[in-house]
Protein backbone atom coordinates (compact mmCIF):
# COMPACT_ATOMS: atom_id res chain seq x y z
CA UNK A 1 0.00 0.00 0.00
CA UNK A 2 1.59 3.55 -1.16
CA UNK A 3 0.87 6.24 1.56
CA UNK A 4 2.51 8.68 -0.07
CA UNK A 5 -0.85 10.34 -1.93
CA UNK A 6 -2.10 10.64 1.90
CA UNK A 7 -5.23 9.24 3.76
CA UNK A 8 -7.18 12.20 5.15
CA UNK A 9 -10.18 11.04 7.43
CA UNK A 10 -9.46 13.66 10.23
CA UNK A 11 -12.82 14.81 12.40
CA UNK A 12 -14.91 13.85 15.28
CA UNK A 13 -17.19 10.70 15.05
CA UNK A 14 -20.35 10.80 13.64
CA UNK A 15 -23.03 8.63 14.71
CA UNK A 16 -26.93 9.21 13.99
CA UNK A 17 -29.93 7.00 13.51
CA UNK A 18 -30.90 6.51 9.77
CA UNK A 19 -33.57 8.27 7.68
CA UNK A 20 -35.36 6.98 4.31
CA UNK A 21 -37.06 8.98 1.58
CA UNK A 22 -38.03 8.51 -1.90
CA UNK A 23 -37.91 11.67 -2.74
CA UNK A 24 -35.17 12.96 -5.01
CA UNK A 25 -33.91 15.68 -3.07
CA UNK A 26 -33.78 15.31 0.91
CA UNK A 27 -31.88 17.58 3.60
CA UNK A 28 -32.00 15.65 6.58
CA UNK A 29 -29.67 16.11 10.01
CA UNK A 30 -30.13 14.41 13.21
CA UNK A 31 -29.13 15.12 16.50
CA UNK A 32 -28.68 11.88 18.13
CA UNK A 33 -27.74 8.64 17.79
CA UNK A 34 -30.10 5.48 17.39
CA UNK A 35 -29.64 2.90 19.45
CA UNK A 36 -30.65 0.21 16.65
CA UNK A 37 -27.74 1.86 14.23
CA UNK A 38 -24.38 0.50 13.87
CA UNK A 39 -21.86 2.63 15.18
CA UNK A 40 -20.35 3.24 11.47
CA UNK A 41 -23.23 3.33 9.61
CA UNK A 42 -24.13 7.31 10.14
CA UNK A 43 -27.33 8.72 9.24
CA UNK A 44 -28.18 7.41 5.74
CA UNK A 45 -30.43 8.85 3.27
CA UNK A 46 -32.10 7.10 -0.09
CA UNK A 47 -33.19 9.00 -2.91
CA UNK A 48 -34.83 7.54 -5.86
CA UNK A 49 -33.82 9.03 -8.80
CA UNK A 50 -35.31 6.56 -11.10
CA UNK A 51 -36.86 3.12 -10.16
CA UNK A 52 -33.78 2.00 -11.10
CA UNK A 53 -31.05 4.12 -9.52
CA UNK A 54 -30.60 5.09 -6.14
CA UNK A 55 -28.67 7.83 -4.73
CA UNK A 56 -27.18 7.47 -0.97
CA UNK A 57 -26.44 10.13 1.27
CA UNK A 58 -25.47 10.75 4.73
CA UNK A 59 -23.35 7.18 5.33
CA UNK A 60 -20.80 7.56 7.62
CA UNK A 61 -17.61 9.63 7.94
CA UNK A 62 -15.02 10.23 10.15
CA UNK A 63 -14.94 13.91 9.62
CA UNK A 64 -18.00 15.38 10.95
CA UNK A 65 -16.90 18.34 11.94
CA UNK A 66 -16.08 19.58 9.02
CA UNK A 67 -19.64 18.56 7.69
CA UNK A 68 -18.52 15.67 5.85
CA UNK A 69 -20.43 12.40 5.19
CA UNK A 70 -20.20 9.72 2.59
CA UNK A 71 -22.20 9.37 -1.01
CA UNK A 72 -22.83 6.10 -3.14
CA UNK A 73 -24.69 4.87 -5.54
CA UNK A 74 -27.00 2.04 -6.78
CA UNK A 75 -27.87 1.18 -10.66
CA UNK A 76 -30.12 -1.77 -11.38
CA UNK A 77 -30.25 -3.45 -14.90
CA UNK A 78 -32.43 -6.41 -15.88
CA UNK A 79 -30.22 -9.03 -14.92
CA UNK A 80 -27.13 -7.42 -12.60
CA UNK A 81 -26.51 -4.83 -9.95
CA UNK A 82 -23.85 -2.12 -9.88
CA UNK A 83 -22.76 -0.50 -6.72
CA UNK A 84 -20.68 2.94 -6.95
CA UNK A 85 -18.37 3.09 -4.11
CA UNK A 86 -18.70 0.96 -1.30
CA UNK A 87 -18.73 3.89 1.68
CA UNK A 88 -16.24 3.83 4.66
CA UNK A 89 -17.75 0.97 6.99
CA UNK A 90 -18.61 -2.36 6.83
CA UNK A 91 -21.36 -1.49 8.23
CA UNK A 92 -22.38 1.44 5.45
CA UNK A 93 -21.65 -1.28 2.85
CA UNK A 94 -24.07 -3.79 4.68
CA UNK A 95 -26.53 -1.56 4.45
CA UNK A 96 -26.08 -0.94 0.79
CA UNK A 97 -26.39 -4.48 0.10
CA UNK A 98 -29.83 -5.04 2.15
CA UNK A 99 -31.06 -1.93 -0.06
CA UNK A 100 -30.08 -3.16 -3.42
CA UNK A 101 -31.26 -6.86 -2.16
CA UNK A 102 -34.89 -5.99 -0.86
CA UNK A 103 -35.50 -6.31 -4.87
CA UNK A 104 -33.10 -9.12 -6.05
CA UNK A 105 -35.32 -11.71 -7.75
CA UNK A 106 -31.88 -14.31 -7.67
CA UNK A 107 -29.01 -15.22 -9.95
CA UNK A 108 -28.20 -11.14 -10.45
CA UNK A 109 -24.15 -10.35 -11.51
CA UNK A 110 -22.93 -7.58 -9.08
CA UNK A 111 -20.64 -5.07 -9.65
CA UNK A 112 -18.34 -2.26 -7.91
CA UNK A 113 -17.21 0.67 -9.41
CA UNK A 114 -14.83 2.59 -7.13
CA UNK A 115 -13.85 5.92 -7.88
CA UNK A 116 -10.76 5.94 -6.16
CA UNK A 117 -8.50 4.93 -3.80
CA UNK A 118 -9.64 6.98 -0.34
CA UNK A 119 -10.78 4.98 2.28
CA UNK A 120 -13.81 6.80 2.77
CA UNK A 121 -14.82 5.17 -0.83
CA UNK A 122 -13.16 1.74 -0.08
CA UNK A 123 -13.30 0.55 2.82
CA UNK A 124 -16.72 -1.43 2.77
CA UNK A 125 -15.29 -3.33 -0.40
CA UNK A 126 -15.22 -6.74 1.38
CA UNK A 127 -19.36 -6.79 1.63
CA UNK A 128 -19.67 -6.70 -1.86
CA UNK A 129 -16.46 -9.34 -2.83
CA UNK A 130 -17.99 -11.58 -0.55
CA UNK A 131 -21.15 -11.91 -2.12
CA UNK A 132 -18.92 -12.13 -5.42
CA UNK A 133 -19.02 -8.54 -7.23
CA UNK A 134 -16.42 -7.73 -9.79
CA UNK A 135 -14.48 -4.72 -8.91
CA UNK A 136 -13.21 -1.91 -11.32
CA UNK A 137 -10.95 1.19 -11.12
CA UNK A 138 -8.69 3.32 -12.39
CA UNK A 139 -5.27 1.15 -12.77
CA UNK A 140 -3.73 3.78 -10.09
CA UNK A 141 -6.42 2.33 -7.33
CA UNK A 142 -5.05 -1.05 -7.94
CA UNK A 143 -1.40 0.15 -7.24
CA UNK A 144 -2.55 2.18 -4.02
CA UNK A 145 -4.21 -0.98 -2.22
CA UNK A 146 -2.31 -3.60 -3.58
CA UNK A 147 -0.39 -5.80 -1.20
CA UNK A 148 -2.53 -3.62 1.77
CA UNK A 149 -2.31 -6.94 4.63
CA UNK A 150 -4.24 -4.34 6.82
CA UNK A 151 -2.15 -1.50 6.99
CA UNK A 152 -4.68 1.19 5.37
CA UNK A 153 -7.14 0.21 8.11
CA UNK A 154 -4.38 0.82 10.86
CA UNK A 155 -3.26 4.04 9.57
CA UNK A 156 -6.73 5.35 9.79
CA UNK A 157 -6.71 3.96 13.15
CA UNK A 158 -3.59 5.59 14.03
CA UNK A 159 -4.40 8.93 12.77
CA UNK A 160 -8.16 9.11 14.59
CA UNK A 161 -6.37 7.85 18.14
CA UNK A 162 -7.80 4.29 17.87
CA UNK A 163 -7.10 1.52 19.35
CA UNK A 164 -7.33 -1.71 17.52
CA UNK A 165 -10.73 -2.33 19.28
CA UNK A 166 -12.41 0.72 18.84
CA UNK A 167 -11.16 0.41 14.82
CA UNK A 168 -13.05 -2.73 14.80
CA UNK A 169 -15.91 -1.38 16.02
CA UNK A 170 -16.83 1.60 14.22
CA UNK A 171 -14.80 0.35 10.55
CA UNK A 172 -15.48 -3.12 11.10
CA UNK A 173 -13.53 -6.04 9.59
CA UNK A 174 -12.44 -4.68 6.91
CA UNK A 175 -10.77 -6.40 4.17
CA UNK A 176 -9.23 -4.72 1.13
CA UNK A 177 -8.98 -6.23 -2.23
CA UNK A 178 -7.45 -4.93 -5.57
CA UNK A 179 -9.75 -4.61 -8.14
CA UNK A 180 -10.84 -7.10 -11.11
CA UNK A 181 -10.69 -4.72 -13.94
CA UNK A 182 -8.93 -1.80 -14.05
CA UNK A 183 -9.14 1.29 -16.83
CA UNK A 184 -6.30 4.13 -17.61
CA UNK A 185 -8.48 6.06 -20.24
CA UNK A 186 -12.36 6.96 -20.29
CA UNK A 187 -14.25 3.41 -20.83
CA UNK A 188 -18.07 2.57 -21.63
CA UNK A 189 -18.85 -0.77 -20.54
CA UNK A 190 -22.56 -2.01 -21.44
CA UNK A 191 -24.51 -4.20 -18.82
CA UNK A 192 -27.49 -5.75 -20.05
CA UNK A 193 -27.93 -3.50 -22.70
CA UNK A 194 -27.51 -0.37 -20.08
CA UNK A 195 -24.67 2.35 -20.90
CA UNK A 196 -22.27 2.84 -17.96
CA UNK A 197 -19.45 5.68 -19.02
CA UNK A 198 -16.49 5.35 -16.39
CA UNK A 199 -14.79 9.04 -16.73
CA UNK A 200 -11.53 9.59 -15.57
CA UNK A 201 -11.18 12.60 -14.20
CA UNK A 202 -8.07 13.45 -12.13
CA UNK A 203 -7.37 16.29 -9.70
CA UNK A 204 -8.49 15.78 -6.78
CA UNK A 205 -6.40 12.23 -7.00
CA UNK A 206 -4.37 10.68 -9.68
CA UNK A 207 -6.96 7.75 -9.72
CA UNK A 208 -10.56 9.43 -9.83
CA UNK A 209 -12.83 8.55 -11.94
CA UNK A 210 -16.88 9.72 -12.60
CA UNK A 211 -19.54 7.15 -13.02
CA UNK A 212 -22.34 8.47 -15.76
CA UNK A 213 -25.47 6.98 -16.26
CA UNK A 214 -26.82 8.40 -19.36
CA UNK A 215 -30.51 7.29 -19.16
CA UNK A 216 -30.83 8.43 -16.01
CA UNK A 217 -28.88 11.40 -16.85
CA UNK A 218 -26.74 11.28 -13.19
CA UNK A 219 -23.15 11.64 -12.58
CA UNK A 220 -22.06 9.49 -9.67
CA UNK A 221 -18.90 12.55 -8.81
CA UNK A 222 -17.17 10.88 -6.37
CA UNK A 223 -14.87 13.48 -5.05
CA UNK A 224 -14.68 15.16 -8.89
CA UNK A 225 -16.84 17.40 -7.22
CA UNK A 226 -17.68 18.62 -3.70
CA UNK A 227 -21.34 19.87 -2.92
CA UNK A 228 -21.52 23.21 -0.55
CA UNK A 229 -18.05 22.87 1.04
CA UNK A 230 -14.31 23.60 0.12
CA UNK A 231 -12.60 21.02 -2.06
CA UNK A 232 -9.87 18.96 -0.53
CA UNK A 233 -6.74 20.40 -2.62
CA UNK A 234 -3.97 18.55 -0.36
CA UNK A 235 -3.72 15.75 -2.52
CA UNK A 236 -1.54 18.32 -5.03
CA UNK A 237 -0.77 21.66 -6.48
CA UNK A 238 -1.44 24.03 -8.80
CA UNK A 239 -1.19 21.46 -12.13
CA UNK A 240 -3.25 18.99 -10.49
CA UNK A 241 -5.74 21.89 -9.78
CA UNK A 242 -5.41 23.02 -13.60
CA UNK A 243 -6.08 19.56 -14.49
CA UNK A 244 -8.67 19.51 -12.42
CA UNK A 245 -10.64 22.64 -13.45
CA UNK A 246 -10.14 21.20 -17.61
CA UNK A 247 -11.82 17.78 -15.98
CA UNK A 248 -14.79 19.85 -14.28
CA UNK A 249 -15.24 21.74 -17.68
CA UNK A 250 -15.13 18.17 -19.58
CA UNK A 251 -17.97 17.36 -17.36
CA UNK A 252 -20.26 20.00 -17.72
CA UNK A 253 -20.40 19.12 -21.41
CA UNK A 254 -22.86 15.93 -20.37
CA UNK A 255 -26.19 16.06 -20.25
CA UNK A 256 -26.51 16.22 -16.50
CA UNK A 257 -29.78 15.91 -14.05
CA UNK A 258 -28.36 15.11 -10.73
CA UNK A 259 -25.10 14.67 -9.55
CA UNK A 260 -24.14 12.67 -6.77
CA UNK A 261 -20.84 13.98 -5.26
CA UNK A 262 -19.12 11.97 -3.25
CA UNK A 263 -20.08 14.01 -0.05
CA UNK A 264 -22.63 16.61 0.63
CA UNK A 265 -26.23 16.65 -1.33
CA UNK A 266 -26.89 15.74 -4.29
CA UNK A 267 -26.78 18.97 -6.83
CA UNK A 268 -26.96 20.75 -10.12
CA UNK A 269 -24.42 21.45 -12.68
CA UNK A 270 -24.47 24.82 -11.49
CA UNK A 271 -22.23 23.19 -8.40
CA UNK A 272 -19.57 22.36 -11.05
CA UNK A 273 -18.97 26.03 -11.42
CA UNK A 274 -18.72 26.67 -7.77
CA UNK A 275 -15.83 24.57 -7.97
CA UNK A 276 -14.44 25.68 -10.49
CA UNK A 277 -14.42 28.88 -9.14
CA UNK A 278 -12.79 27.32 -5.76
CA UNK A 279 -9.97 26.09 -7.79
CA UNK A 280 -9.52 29.29 -9.82
CA UNK A 281 -9.20 31.13 -6.65
CA UNK A 282 -6.58 28.79 -5.21
CA UNK A 283 -3.88 28.93 -8.28
CA UNK A 284 -4.72 32.92 -8.32
CA UNK A 285 -3.73 32.54 -4.52
CA UNK A 286 -0.46 30.60 -5.86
Amino acid sequence: MNLRSGRFVLGVLFFCGPYFSNKSFVAHRCAQKSAQSPVGLGNPVVHKLEPDVLAITGLFHTAVGRGFSVNAGIIRTDRSVIFVDSGMTIASAQYLWHLAQERMSGGEKFYLILTHHHSDHVFGMRVFKDKGAQIIAHKGVKEELENDNGRYKSFIAEKMGWDAKKADEILGDVIISTPDQVIENDETIWIDGDEIVLLVTPGHVSDEICVYHPRSQTLFAGDAIYEGSDLNVSFGGPDEWREWIAQLERLKKLDIRTIVPGHGNLCKVSEIDRNIAYLTKKLQAN
